[in-house]
């Protein structure tokens, strides 16, 4: 009676893949950066009109002031008498190394601006590689629920047939039908993760196919600057530029005044004409300067400190992110033994099972295991990537 029991060939459905032509890590990224290019372009506008700035003749706008004045009878009304009229043009001088100054301070703004915005790229490259590896163990785990079902739904549909005939108890069948119903339901379960981990990843990338291919890793890691480092390198640089401005340019901006002045001191005089130049130079407040002074030295020591504080954490999280891709590679080559064996083993139970020596029960049991051996090395394959992936990103490389 066992010798007509079911034996159905299990290989083939562990060999799932992702479907094909999806798009790259690399693509992905791409296509979710692109929304930040407004972003970059007003920066840039930014930085231009700021150098512009810097680099102009005089630091403020050249003025104009026009005057005029007439005698004035009893009355308060104007006379024929005297005038005078009066045109001055005052120019705003720069001070010694002013100018140099701000345009070091200047460029190290765009500098931290662009390490920011590099940053922020960093930021989003990690979130989208979690989200395609997430998505991409959640495609694997419906996969395995799915071909799980399959195969429980072919055995359970062959005890029926052989129930009605006589050559199996119903205990087996009810067992079988048992585990079908949970495989159904760790479909239902797998698809709505799968549904939740595509949506999070099309938040990011949008409407393009899941990623199915492994990162590329640069030719020279050890030339790659984080973008953390990059980050806190712009801000010391830009505090040092700003105590510099702080320390040496300690008054308002002087003035240089060139004045033409028409005056009269009758109806009857003509105009004379008369030039004049003054410079107007502002005195410095020690308190004022003192204060701006103590304001940029402790933005610079605040700035000090976090990249000491930072470095730390970046070098903990590589060594962590090494430790874990050692082991990921580890686990495959350890997967990929356990599936020889298990294969082995299955055989062996499907000669048992054929043969009346196993029980439906057993035999289920040992047909689960070599599924989930299978794709236990697809889903060590996927760790592996996602564990490389974690590893370039706290090396602070972009996809």
């Amino acid at each position: 009676m066992q010798s007509k029991r079911f034996y159905a060939p299990i290989l083939w459905c562990t060999l799932i893949a992702l479907p094909a032509h999806a798009a790259t890590i690399k693509e992905a990224f791409a296509l979710a950066s692109q929304i930040d290019a407004p972003v970059q372009t007003a920066q840039q506008r930014k930085a231009l009109s700021a150098l512009r700035h810097a680099q102009s003749i005089t630091p403020e706008p050249l003025s104009l002031t026009l005057s005029g004045s007439n005698s004035l009878d009893d009355n308060l009304s104007p006379s024929q008498g005297s005038r005078e009229y009066e045109a001055e043009l005052g120019i705003p001088l720069w001070q010694w190394g002013q100018k140099d100054r701000l345009l070091a301070q200047v460029n190290q703004l765009t500098k931290l601006e662009q390490s920011q915005w590099m940053l922020s790229h960093w930021a989003l490259a990690g979130a989208l590689r979690e989200a395609v590896w997430s998505a991409r163990l959640a495609k694997l785990a419906q996969d395995s629920a799915q071909q799980k079902l399959l195969a429980l739904e072919k055995i359970h549909h062959d005890l029926q047939r052989q129930l009605q005939a006589g050559e199996v108890a119903p205990l087996d069948v009810n067992l079988a039908h048992q585990a079908w119903l949970e495989a159904q339901l760790q479909v239902a379960l797998s698809a709505q993760q799968l549904n939740d981990s595509l949506q999070q990843f099309q938040a990011l990338a949008g409407d393009i196919p899941l990623p199915d291919q492994p990162e590329t890793r640069p030719l020279a890691l050890e030339t790659m600057v984080h973008p953390q480092r990059q980050v806190l390198q712009a801000q010391t640089e830009l505090a040092l530029a700003q105590l510099a401005q702080a320390q040496y340019d300690t008054r308002d901006t002087p003035e240089l005044a060139l004045s033409l002045t028409r005056e009269r001191g009758a109806p009857d005089e003509d105009y004379k004409n008369r030039g004049k130049i003054s410079m107007r130079i502002p005195f410095g407040a020690e308190g004022r300067t003192q204060a701006r002074v103590t304001s940029a030295n402790s933005e610079l020591i605040s700035a000090q400190t976090q990249v000491q504080r930072t470095e730390r954490q970046i070098s903990t999280q590589q060594q962590m992110a090494h430790h874990a891709l050692t082991l990921a590679n580890q686990q495959l080559q350890m997967a990929q033994q356990r599936l020889q064996l298990a294969t082995q083993a299955w055989q062996w139970q499907q000669r048992s099972y054929r043969a009346g020596q196993t029980s439906l029960t057993a035999f289920l049991t040992a047909q689960s295991d070599f599924l989930e051996r299978g794709f236990a090395v697809q889903r060590a394959e996927l760790e592996l990537g996602r564990a490389d992936s974690r590893y370039l990103q706290t090396l602070g490389v972009l996809p």
